[in-house]
């Protein structure tokens, strides 16, 4: 059996006894391959995936021995969409990303099909998958479980916009592979790749955007030093003032962001590790009117809908603010086994500060003194054997380890410090046929979870509590091609998470959403059973994906208002307590793009979400409301000095969402809206350089709206028109054109 690298990738396989082998997720760009085989020279050819079927015949000089004409056959892009996963995938690229760059993380995802955001005003976003959001969404940068401060509704995560050079997003129970918490599902992240083998590249990517005034600037550069080590670093910068609605401006939710990240990377033959390390740190604020000191005053907010004053544009950032800085470092290895497995490992380590101030902080400076401070420190580290195929099975088994303890900070009381170690162990195994793929695994995890008192702390709501959760993750799924375009794919996950420490122990005021919090300690583990359909199709003219899912969740755990308000030393708040239900969330997703007539594409996105208690039968709060998008696109042909030029227009409908739990939030859900967006791009080339560029439009007639899922809704219009610039200029020899074989 012929070895197959892909080495820019760091990928690997080996062909089975007729030269054959399969291959999935493949860039649609130019991939360099090597074969080996003991015996024969290495053979390093560079060949281009596009749509279709792609085939690749080698034939190695022998040295000693004399031995067959070994064929390898890639698999086409299209067999990859078909038969990726069991579960509803969805990737963006890298050319994808280039048109989203300097948004953040959940407004790049928001246009998914089954995603949405839940925001806190215009810097602020994290991604809601089929309705569940935060600890029940398991995001993974650079092979590393992103660990911050997720139990706020306000707490996004911290991850530079520009770092991302794929972004896959795995929608369902993923509870095997990515352990507690994969719930609603899985954001991979993953930095572009090292450049093995080549000069001096990078590029350099500007943006402005109108409505804020932001502008952002990012830049990387990468080298292959000889043909085993390479290095890139990366930097970005982004600062904005204050968003502005159609009539109003949203006073203090400017942001500033610095961002830096590096990689070293080393390979020969079948062995290599990769070290990356990265910094995130950013300063936002947060919309001053929706900071209410009492009760009485937030009742009149909200009724009155609108800002009491009228706020000038400024840079400026004032409490109430956070300020968040993340540091991560991972290192990775691989190594090929006498017995033609690979053997994985990755450690990490994470330290994630959040410090939050309060704009009525009775005492100290509410600019300098934080109301809360947090330092939650994470490492990890996992083993893994991906095995070669033997026959038409396929699979990995592994262990992961996690430990991590947070540092309270905080002036009062919200949360105690904690410590907690987590150990797990799993088996994935896949039998692939041309037909048919079968899917199954099974996952152990146990975690030790400590909270006590923070040292300054004598007495109080709190003493120590000593709680260990354990349980079993389950996936069995099926993917049938009946047809060469079509497949249909059905999977059953069962994943869990224990409770949060938020959602234990929480006794407190949390200024950044206003109310009063109580955890409670009873609570047991939450469990899924998620059940999901997809069929997909794959063609030259049509790509189509369409998603059905059902997903029992025993113990759903959520924040249900009390019904008198918290009087403190702070002022009077709303009162919120943690509480457990049985909830059933059902909902349909999918995405068609079709090539039209001529050069015209069109496409569209759909989704819809429904959740209700099974016991009470009433609707779930904080569900997304219904949506679609279309749009069409119109692709000029090339010229000399301009390619991939198109225009494109889009229409975004959400509708009013209906249901909710009736007399329980603070006021009804906001009113439907239709948006449309316009936007032109290309690549303009002078010289050997292609400058990529785009332009859009968003909210181009300045519609006045609310998003049901925005936290300021209570309070303001959600920003208005946006017009965006975006350039993207290589340098190096990435900024040669490729030469094909």
């Amino acid at each position: 059996m012929v070895q197959v690298l892909l080495p820019e990738l760091d990928r690997g396989t080996l062909t089975n006894k007729d030269g054959y082998y399969r291959m999935e997720g493949l860039p649609l760009d130019s991939v360099l391959v090597e074969f080996r085989f003991i015996g024969f020279e290495p053979l390093r050819r560079r060949i281009r995936v596009i749509s279709g079927e792609n085939e690749f015949n080698a034939e190695l000089a022998e040295m000693t021995y004399k031995l067959r004409e070994a064929v390898v056959s890639a698999e086409s892009q299209a067999d990859v969409m078909l038969t990726r996963s069991t579960r509803s995938v969805a990737v963006l690229e890298t050319r994808e990303l280039e048109d989203m760059r300097g948004q953040t993380l959940g407004g790049m995802l928001a246009e998914l099909p089954g995603v949405t955001t839940l925001t806190t005003g215009p810097s602020i976003s994290k991604p809601v998958i089929r309705g569940l959001h935060s600890q029940r969404i398991v995001v993974v940068n650079a092979g590393v479980q992103q660990e911050g401060q997720q139990w706020g509704g306000e707490h996004a995560p911290e991850i530079d916009p520009f770092s991302a050079g794929r972004i896959e997003v795995i929608r369902g129970a993923a509870g095997v592979e990515y352990g507690v918490g994969a719930i609603g599902g899985v954001v991979r992240i993953e930095p572009e790749e090292l450049p093995f083998g080549k000069s001096l590249t990078g590029t350099v990517s500007m943006n402005a955007f109108s409505n804020n005034r932001q502008g952002a600037l990012s830049a990387a550069m990468g080298q292959g030093q000889g043909s085993h080590w390479a290095w890139r670093l990366q930097g970005s910068v982004r600062k904005a003032g204050d968003s502005q609605t159609p009539d109003h401006v949203i006073g203090n939710s400017g942001f500033q962001e610095t961002d830096i990240a590096g990689t070293l990377g080393w390979h020969r033959g079948q062995s290599g590790f990769r070290l990356h390390t990265s910094h995130f740190g950013t300063t936002l604020g947060l919309f001053t009117g929706a900071h209410i000191g009492n009760f009485d005053d937030l009742m009149r907010a909200i009724e009155r809908g609108e800002p009491a004053v009228d706020f000038d544009f400024t840079f400026d950032i004032d409490a109430p603010k956070q300020e968040i800085r993340h540091d991560l470092i991972s290192l990775s290895a691989h190594t090929g086994l006498p017995s033609g497995d690979w053997l994985e490992v990755q450690s990490g380590f994470q330290s994630n500060r959040r410090s939050e101030f309060d704009a009525h902080r009775r005492f100290g400076n509410p600019d300098k003194d934080p109301a809360f401070s947090l330092n939650l420190r994470t490492w990890s580290a996992d083993a893994r054997v991906r095995q070669r195929p033997r026959g038409n099975v396929t699979g990995n088994v592994g262990t992961t380890f996690t430990t991590q303890g947070n540092r309270n900070g905080e002036s009062g009381f919200l949360i105690p410090n904690f410590r907690s170690t987590t150990v797990s162990g799993f088996v994935h195994e896949m039998w692939v046929t041309d037909k048919l793929t079968f899917d199954t695994g099974l996952r152990y995890d146990y975690r030790w979870q400590r909270a006590f008192p923070k040292e300054n702390q004598s007495s109080g709501p709190f003493v120590r509590r000593t709680t260990t959760y354990s349980d079993v993750s389950a996936v069995f799924g099926v993917i049938w091609r009946p047809l060469s375009h079509w497949s249909v794919a059905s999977n059953v996950g069962r994943a869990w998470r224990p409770p949060g420490i938020n959602e234990l122990y929480n006794f407190g005021v949390h200024h950044g959403t206003a109310q009063f919090e109580s955890g409670n300690p009873d609570l047991r583990e939450e469990r899924s059973l998620n059940l999901d359909a997809t069929v997909r199709h794959v063609s030259e003219r049509l790509t189509l994906e369409v998603s059905a899912y059902r997903n029992a969740m025993d113990g759903f755990i959520f924040l249900f208002p009390e019904s008198k308000p918290r009087v403190t030393i702070r002022g009077t708040f709303p009162a919120f307590q943690y509480v457990q239900r049985d909830v059933v969330l059902r909902g349909l997703d999918g995405f068609v793009d079709a090539q039209l007539v001529g050069r015209l594409r069109g496409h569209a996105s759909a989704s819809i979400v429904r959740g209700r208690e099974t016991d009470t039968d009433l609707d779930l709060i904080d569900m997304p409301a219904d949506r679609v998008r279309t749009g069409l696109e119109w692709t000029f042909r090339d010229r000399s000095w301009l390619a991939d030029a198109a225009v494109h227009a889009d229409v975004e409908a959400v509708a009013r969402q209906d249901r909710f739990p009736k007399g329980v939030d603070f006021a009804p859900p906001p009113d439907g809206y239709t948006l449309v967006h316009i936007g032109t791009s290309g690549t303009w080339t002078r010289g050997s350089v292609p400058v990529t560029f785009s332009l859009d439009i968003n909210n181009l007639f300045d519609v006045a709206y609310r998003d049901y899922l925005s936290r300021f809704r209570y309070f303001i219009d959600d920003p208005g028109r946006n017009v965006s610039v975006r350039l993207h200029v290589p340098f190096g020899s990435g900024s040669q054109p490729s030469k094909y074989p």
